[in-house]
């Protein structure tokens, strides 16, 4: 982090440097493993249709910094067919400089989607059609003002009615030119309101749970959330369960020299 903050000094002062693009180059060298971090997205997603109608705390966390652009999202969705349609107004929120959670004052101008359509599985995939525009008031990273050229496209899912995320494509322009892709992602979470936002940003996808909601999968010879363990054969199966109820049935399978499978049971 003290690396990242050095090389952002020289980029605060209030007059522009006449070496701007090399500064910006300089800060790019000297990030480079914190960007490659960055870059590596999950993209295991996961996705689901439901109603994101509300407010939500939307972040967006560019390929060269770990501190997100934030903004607050008004969504208004609306279910057609198999899927659905959503509009989204992002006004732009106040951020000190190296930090996510204050001010939080909204700032500068609202940017607008407009009838983006949304899968049977929560998928879709929103165009900005005019500038984006974050006034420097509202950029953590540098603290100078940001523009995005139109077209640029977030695609994304739906994990919940709470939640939706995904990753960042387009080209800044302001201060520098700079892709957005890859490794630029979003995250939104529902909030009750501009007042109430949370302290932890989402900026992408939570990994979708790797097991049921009871808990009761788990790699072999693993314990699960209720208990309950699994033991793999040498066939790839799996057999004998630990309920915890005080009795233990551990039913295990195994290959005679015969090649013919035999099983122990133990009770206690």
């Amino acid at each position: 982090m003290g690396v990242l903050l050095a090389a952002l000094a020289p980029m605060l002062g209030g007059c522009p440097s006449p070496d701007a693009e090399g500064k910006f180059n300089k800060f790019l060298d000297q990030t480079e493993d914190e960007r490659a971090d960055a870059a590596n997205v999950k993209l295991d997603m996961g996705g689901s249709l439901a109603d994101i109608t509300g407010n939500f705390l939307f972040a967006l966390r560019a390929n060269i910094s770990t501190y997100p652009l934030q903004f607050y999202a008004t969504v208004t969705f609306t279910a057609a067919g198999d899927g659905g349609t959503f509009s989204m107004d992002l006004q732009p929120l106040s951020l000190n400089l190296a930090n996510e959670t204050e001010p939080r004052e909204p700032v500068g101008d609202t940017v607008s989607f407009a009838d983006v359509a949304v899968s049977a599985a929560g998928a879709f995939e929103a165009v900005t059609t005019t500038e984006l525009r974050v006034p420097g008031m509202a950029n953590p990273i540098t603290g100078g003002d940001i523009a995005v050229q139109p077209g640029m496209k977030l695609t994304g899912v739906i994990q919940g009615p709470d939640v939706f995320c995904g990753t960042v494509d387009g080209m800044v322009t302001e201060p520098i030119p700079l892709a957005l892709s890859p490794g630029s992602t979003f995250g939104a979470e529902r909030v009750m309101s501009i007042d109430m936002l949370p302290t932890t940003v989402i900026k992408e996808c939570p990994m979708p749970d790797g097991g049921t909601s009871s808990g009761t999968t788990g790699p072999a010879g693993s314990s699960t959330t209720d208990g309950s363990t699994s033991a793999a054969t040498t066939d790839g199966t799996t057999a004998g369960t630990d309920t915890g109820t005080g009795t233990t049935d551990a039913t295990g399978t195994g290959t005679t020299t015969d090649g013919t499978s035999g099983g122990s049971t133990t009770a206690g």
